[in-house]
């Protein structure tokens, strides 16, 4: 069996590493439409939260990957959320190593791509780099992919891990859901402590991830190194409504004004009361915007994608995935979507990388059990390895559907708190969030954090775990 995973990001990669325990005997092959991240110096994407159920996931599939992570990583088990005013309304637990085995980290997506590649020492080899997908379709018992160079490559089963932008989204859905702007734009980045006055590092370095909420957005910092890094950076975010998604190219010294401007009055508890004007925020904002490594910012208008009704071609194909060009309700089955390709998450819920991981190992887990265990034996374009791979997509979308899309549709309620709003509404927030600060930990995080994918995938195939 061919298997042709189409994107080399995380959520590609972690396919390819549980696709490679669960089903051995396939031939997988991965291609990227950009060069190698491992022969570039540009930073990819910003910092992320990996939480216990993405560590617990990982774990079953590559646990060297997720003990180097959390060895690179900032390990916590809080959060603090404050007001503009420099008061700090509570702290809300998130993710404690003693309830969920793993805690918290908070770590930067290059770094966690990084050690995915890295983890096998050929596994930047073995990518097909600077492959621009051009188009996907599905003919009777195989999925075609061609490429912008004109090569076109066949497979038995095809896994689009393309992002929110997905090429492979568009042979099951066209332009149906293509990605829209929510009005937000993010801003952040990366400072060394030893760039804030002596003051803020001193009383900093010992901080938990903080979120300041105003009546004009919000604006995060956490430490992303280990606690006994030598050189410790600071992790910042800020989302603001922006009517217009600005030229990703925009430099970032035109955002200082837009920024100072939003949060440079804001106080925070590190602010050095013998020098009031200097705050943490104002400091940051102008380290980030005035620094000579281009690495350290970034800026990006937030797009995503509608809930999408289902994540397989089992359902039907677009003119595009249909082989005669003409939209058809019929489909096999064999293009699968997966991570953001799927289900594009918004930072408020840091659940991004977690769910990806959750995607590949219950595609693989369900591959597995539903294919023949000797692939080379039974010829995958048999009508009856068809209906098995038909089975474990119905099965991919019933398990993983509904527990993502929740975690969606919460995700988007938090960052809709992060618009512009009035007095009244910013202190009932102040409020409401104190308010949860109280309620027990498990009846807030366990839904999420104590997830276990083989529990979930055993469960539903009616079997014991140890039989998977």
């Amino acid at each position: 069996m061919k298997i042709i995973i189409i994107g080399a990001g995380v959520g590609g990669l972690a396919t390819y590493h549980a696709f490679r325990k669960y089903l051995p005997q396939a031939r997988l092959e991965i291609y990227d439409g950009h060069p190698s991240p491992l022969k570039s110096n540009e930073l990819i994407g910003g910092g992320i939260s990996l939480g216990p159920n993405g560590q617990r996931t990982l774990a079953s599939f590559l646990p060297s990957a997720l003990s180097t992570i959390r060895e690179r990583a900032f390990e916590y088990s809080g959060i603090a959320f404050a007001n503009a005013d420099g008061k700090v309304i509570t702290n809300i637990p998130f993710g404690s190593k003693e309830r969920y085995k793993y805690g918290q980290l908070m770590t930067t997506r290059a770094m966690v791509h990084e050690v995915l590649l890295r983890e096998d020492a050929e596994m930047d080899g073995r990518v097909h780099w600077c492959m621009k997908v051009s188009r996907v379709w599905e003919k009777d018992n195989t999925v075609c992919v061609r490429f912008e160079d004109g090569t076109v490559e066949e497979c038995d089963v095809l896994i689009g891990a393309d992002g929110a932008r997905s090429q492979t989204r568009n042979a099951i859905f066209g332009e149906e859901y293509k990605p829209f702007y929510d009005g937000l734009t993010g801003f952040g980045g990366f400072v060394p402590l030893t760039s804030l006055s002596r003051f803020t590092q001193d009383a900093i370095k010992n901080a938990i991830p903080s979120i300041t909420m105003g009546r004009v957005g919000a604006f995060g910092y956490s430490p992303i190194t280990p606690h006994n890094s030598t050189s410790k950076v600071l992790f910042w975010f800020s989302h603001s409504e922006i009517e217009k998604p600005l030229p990703r190219d925009t430099p970032r010294a035109d955002m200082m004004p837009l920024l100072l401007k939003r949060h440079g009055s804001w106080k925070s508890i590190y602010d050095d009361p013998k020098d009031p004007e200097n705050t943490l925020f104002k400091q940051i904002i102008t380290v980030a915007c005035t620094g000579k490594e281009h690495n350290n910012w970034f800026m990006l208008p937030r797009f995503y994608t509608p809930l999408l009704p289902h994540w397989t071609s089992l359902h039907g194909l677009s003119k595009e995935g249909s082989e005669t060009r003409m939209p058809s309700s019929k489909g096999t089955g064999r293009i699968i979507l997966l991570g953001d390709a799927a289900h594009a998450m918004p930072p408020e819920g840091a659940q991004g990388v977690s769910c990806a991981f959750e995607d590949a190992l219950t595609l693989a887990l369900l591959l597995k059990h539903y294919l023949p265990q000797d692939l080379t034996t039974s010829h995958p374009q048999d009508a009856l390895v068809g209906e098995d791979i038909a089975k474990a997509c119905k099965s991919y979308e019933d398990i993983r559907m509904p527990r993502v899309n929740k975690i969606i549709s919460e995700a988007r309620e938090k960052a809709d708190r992060k618009r512009e709003i009035s007095w009244v509404q910013d202190k009932i927030r102040e409020i409401v969030i104190w308010v949860f600060s109280w309620l027990p930990e498990s009846y807030m995080n366990d839904e999420i954090f104590a997830y276990d994918v083989e529990d979930s995938v055993a469960k539903y195939l009616g079997v014991s775990k140890d039989s998977l």
